[in-house]
């Protein structure tokens, strides 16, 4: 059961690959990519919670499986108070009308051949909500404009080849928008844009946020992207969190190695002010054979005997704030 204040809660969710090819199908035993291994956390309603780490730490995977676009291996998913994993697939196209995902690449999602009312207006097709052309077209001009692309009739007639990369993420965003959705799951939306207008786009939104009230789910590799949307921050490593709580109590006073790692690289606008980088040694074991014990002893600088027999649990350290950790 979940919090009236509380629009979702992840519980113990487990996403594992069965490894079937190559060597390592002749093994006897079963070998599985533990991508999500038991992570749980809660998302307040018309919150931001960042969830960010490397490349290959689960984010993506774990944003698809509570959206059940890949289907998970345990745990549980409530979206006000309904576990998702439990429903079928009429139920479960239900609840995608008020959970909507921003996918990464902008060029990838969009199909050139059709034009932008087509695009943005596809979802209220799919989800057969009855609505005639006209209603369509205007619903479409609508969400373009709310997205900042004014007016909305000089845009939707053209095709994706005639939008700049800008454009597009926020073609993709009015696409989720158009639906009217409670929670927006946003898969890095500005990874693949220049960074001039990079800050553009989350200024967008974030001014959307506060508009319609929306609740997000950021997912970055960019702790200076996660500050700048989010209010809580979750910092996950090879399938498991490492340290999670309020934004600006991990930022400023992180515990764990890993988040300690990346917050020393966050750049600086001042050049005066001097800080210690640290840079992590060695490269992130395979997800097939995790290290026994602590998943990120093998790259700690603090490492010690007691990391290496038991993997450590979440322990809260303050309000809200949670760390896995031997040394906190």
């Amino acid at each position: 059961m979940t919090s009236s204040d509380t629009i979702l809660s992840v519980q113990n969710v487990r996403k594992w690959f069965s490894v079937r090819s190559g060597l390592l199908s002749f093994r006897k035993d079963k070998r599985y990519v533990k991508a999500v291994d038991d992570v749980s956390f809660d998302v307040p309603r018309g919150g931001s919670v960042a969830i960010a780490g490397e490349s290959g730490c689960g984010k993506t995977t774990l944003a698809r499986t509570i959206l059940r676009l890949v289907e998970p291996t345990g745990g549980a998913a409530y979206y006000e108070g309904e576990n998702i994993f439990d429903m079928n697939r009429e139920e479960l196209n239900a609840l995608r009308l008020k959970m909507q995902l921003i996918f990464q690449n902008p060029f990838e999602v969009l199909d050139p051949r059709h034009t932008v009312v087509d695009l943005v207006g596809e979802g209220l097709v799919i989800h057969d909500l009855d609505v005639n052309d006209e209603v369509l077209y205007n619903n479409v001009i609508e969400a373009l404009e709310d997205v900042r692309l004014i007016p909305g009739e000089d845009f939707a007639t053209r095709y994706t080849h005639e939008l700049s990369g800008g454009q597009l993420q926020r073609i993709a965003i009015a696409r989720s928008l158009i639906l009217n959705p409670n929670l927006i799951i946003a898969d890095e939306p500005v990874s693949m844009l220049d960074a001039s207008i990079r800050t553009e786009v989350m200024n967008l939104m974030t001014d959307l946020q506060k508009e319609k009230n929306l609740t997000y789910l950021f997912i970055t590799h960019d702790l200076a992207q996660a500050r700048y949307v989010g209010d809580y921050l979750i910092i996950m490593y090879l399938g498991r969190i490492a340290e999670m709580g309020p934004m600006e109590d991990v930022i400023q006073t992180p515990q764990h190695p890993y988040t300690k790692a990346l917050v020393s690289n966050i750049p600086i606008p001042d050049p005066t002010i001097e800080r210690e980088r640290i840079m992590l040694p060695g490269e992130t074991p395979t997800p097939i054979d995790l290290p026994p014990g602590c998943r990120f002893q093998p790259r700690c600088q603090e490492f010690g005997p007691q990391c290496k027999p038991d993997e450590p649990q979440l322990k809260e350290i303050a309000p809200g704030h949670y760390v896995a950790c031997w040394f906190e």
